[in-house]
């Protein structure tokens, strides 16, 4: 199962915010308790609804009991009679009377209140839903980028590994991507800075010039964004790397007019 997926479909908020199925509802349950990760993101998101609730949290107006309770009338006629027995039949037949309205009227102004209270409970809880996600999604990509920084500083601090920026040709000035070549592993690690978004049907291909001739070392990722690409390195005189545009899938030799950056040795 694709946990990240399953996290990122909203349905643990929607769990947390009562608005699942009672299938969705066991769904949930039954995964957090077999997938950790799960169990950690439906944690988090109760914790920051808790968190956001108390710092949002919006009392009905105090008017509102007063003028309900004020449109109410409980009192009723009740009639005298000097017949004892008469009395008694009257104020029988006026309880049963009174009783009927009397729960009638507090029905009704409970259903009033309840209405009331849903659609502000409502109305807050859509708001409460989307400011939680937009809450989420920024705090996914500050998560992100940490951890794209703290690979890059690994990839730094590395001593194997021999960096070099891939600086872009007159076709794409501001292009730039960072290369930390380990010549013991032969392998290479690319950190995109800055590409245009390739178009589709397209996808950046990444090249070794060996003993004056380009090898294909890979695809790069369509979706390349916040991420560090691993490539093989042949083996051989490399006197550069460069990063051409081909057609999805890759190209068995460079389009040299699609040529993006390049970085010599």
């Amino acid at each position: 199962m694709n946990t990240s997926e399953y996290i990122a479909s909203g349905i643990l908020e929607a769990y947390v915010l009562g608005s699942v199925t009672p299938q969705e509802k066991q769904e949930v349950e039954c995964l957090s308790k077999i997938y950790p990760e799960i169990k950690t993101e439906l944690t988090a998101i109760e914790e920051t609804m808790e968190t956001y609730a108390k710092m949002h949290e919006v009392k009905p107006s105090i008017q509102l009991k007063s003028k309900i309770f004020a449109q109410m009338n409980f009192d009723e006629v009740v009639k005298e009679s000097n017949n004892f027995l008469e009395n008694i039949k009257e104020e029988i037949v006026e309880r049963e009377v009174k009783v009927i309205p009397m729960w009638s009227k507090i029905a009704v102004a409970a259903s009033v209140v309840f209405c009331l209270l849903f659609g502000w409970s409502y109305q807050n809880s859509q708001k409460i839903s989307s400011e939680l996600a937009n809450m989420k999604a920024k705090m996914d990509t500050e998560m992100t980028l940490k951890s794209q920084s703290e690979g890059m500083l690994a990839l730094y601090k590395d001593s194997k590994n021999i960096p070099m920026e891939l600086k872009g040709v007159e076709k794409s000035p501001n292009s730039k991507v960072m290369a930390f070549w380990n010549k013991e592993t032969e392998e290479m690690k690319l950190m995109v800075e800055n590409l245009p978004t390739a178009p589709k049907g397209k996808q950046y291909q990444v090249w070794g010039i060996v003993d004056g001739k380009p090898v294909d070392m890979g695809m790069i990722d369509l979706d390349f964004e916040n991420k560090i690409l691993a490539m093989k390195v042949p083996k051989g005189n490399i006197a550069a790397f460069a990063i051409t545009l081909e057609k999805q899938g890759g190209s068995p030799t460079p389009t040299l007019e699609e040529m993006y950056v390049i970085g010599n040795v």
